[in-house]
C-alpha cells in the first residue's frame, strides 16, 4: 500500500517537476552560481574564476564594485601586455573581505600583481560582511564536481529567484546590477542619462566618522599577506565625481591616501591615486561609478603612475 501511494504521488508530481526542469533548461545561461556566500555577485565571480582561470592569472583584481565596474579590462591588458588577467570584483566586497579572500585567491591563481580599485566606501562601517569563511571558499575553488557544490549549498527558491533576476543582470548594461562580464570579469556600466538614479548620482562620499578602524586593520593584514607571498599590491584610489566633492571630502581623502601610502610603501606596494585631478560629472553613472569612457580614462590615469613608481 505504501509503495503504491508513493508511486502515485511521484506520478502526480511529474508534470510540475517537468515544467520546472523545462524552465530551468530554457534559462540555463542565467542559472546562478552555487550559493557559497551570501553575496550573489561574489558567488558568480568565484564560479567565473574557477571555470576560466583554473591555470592561474598573472594579474588579479580584487575589490568591490570599484573593481567590477570602474577597472577597464582593455586598459589593464594594454598596460601589462600579454598576460593572464582576471577581475574578481563584486558588490560590497570591501577591506574587511579582502583580508579573507586575498590569500585564498592568491594561493590558487599565483599572481605577480594584485590590483585593488578602491574608494572611501570600502573602509566605511557597514553591516557584517560575508556569511562564509575562507575554508568554504577554498573548498569550492578546489572542488572538481560543480553539481556537488550545488547539492552542498542547495536552496531551490534562491536559485529560481536569482535565475529570473539574472535575465536582466546579464543582458542590460544600463541596470546598476549589470553582470554581463567581459572575458576578464569586468562589467562597465552603460547607463543613459534618462535612466540615471538621481539618489545614487547625488550620494555624497563617506565622512570621517563613518570610517572603520577594523577595516584598516584588516587591510593591513591583507597587504602583509601579499608581501609574504612576494606579490605586489597596486592600490588604485578611485575618485568621486566633481559635483559631490567638497573641500572637507578632499581633505579626508588626502588623509586616507597618506595613511595607506605609509602602510603600503614600506612593504614594496604601490598607491596610485585618481584624486590628484578632478573628473567631470558626465563620465559617471552615479557619484562614484563610471561609464565606459570614464572607466578607461581613470584606469589609464592610475596605471600610468606605475611607470614612475618603484
Amino acid at each position: 500500500m505504501i509503495a503504491r501511494f508513493l508511486i502515485r504521488c511521484s506520478l502526480l508530481a511529474l508534470p510540475g517537476v517537468g515544467i520546472v526542469a523545462g524552465y530551468v533548461a530554457t534559462n540555463a545561461r542565467f542559472f546562478p552560481a552555487p550559493r557559497i556566500t551570501n553575496n550573489l555577485a561574489l558567488n558568480e565571480k568565484l564560479a567565473f574564476t574557477k571555470k576560466h582561470f583554473g591555470a592561474g592569472a598573472d594579474v588579479l583584481a580584487i575589490g568591490s564594485s570599484m573593481a567590477l565596474n570602474n577597472l577597464s579590462s582593455n586598459v589593464v591588458m594594454e598596460h601589462f601586455g600579454a598576460v593572464s588577467y582576471v577581475n574578481t570584483g563584486a558588490w560590497g566586497v570591501g577591506a574587511l573581505e579582502w583580508a579573507m579572500l586575498g590569500p585564498v585567491l592568491a594561493d590558487r591563481l599565483k599572481p605577480s600583481t594584485v590590483i585593488v580599485p578602491s574608494n572611501l566606501m570600502d573602509f566605511r562601517k557597514a553591516d557584517p560582511g560575508l556569511a562564509a569563511d575562507s575554508s568554504g571558499i577554498a573548498n569550492y575553488l578546489d572542488a572538481t564536481c560543480e553539481p556537488w557544490s550545488y547539492l552542498r549549498h542547495w536552496d531551490a527558491p534562491y536559485y529560481l529567484r536569482q535565475m529570473e533576476s539574472n535575465r536582466t543582470r546579464y543582458t542590460d548594461p544600463a541596470n546598476y546590477e549589470y553582470f554581463g562580464v567581459d572575458a576578464h570579469g569586468g562589467a562597465t556600466l552603460v547607463v543613459p542619462k534618462d535612466r540615471i538614479i538621481m539618489e545614487r548620482f547625488n550620494a555624497p562620499p563617506p565622512e570621517g566618522a563613518e570610517l572603520d578602524e577594523v577595516r584598516y586593520a584588516a587591510f593591513n593584514r591583507f597587504a602583509g599577506d601579499l608581501e609574504e607571498r612576494g606579490i605586489r599590491l597596486v592600490l588604485m584610489q578611485c575618485a568621486y565625481r566633481n559635483g559631490v566633492r567638497t573641500s572637507i571630502n578632499d581633505a579626508l581623502q588626502e588623509k586616507h591616501v597618506a595613511r595607506l601610502r605609509a602602510l603600503l610603501e614600506p612593504m614594496g606596494h604601490v598607491v596610485v591615486d585618481a584624486n590628484s585631478r578632478r573628473w567631470p560629472d558626465d563620465l559617471y553613472v552615479d557619484s562614484s561609478h563610471l561609464g565606459p569612457e570614464g572607466a578607461e580614462a581613470m584606469t589609464r590615469y592610475c596605471l600610468d603612475q606605475l611607470d614612475g613608481a618603484h
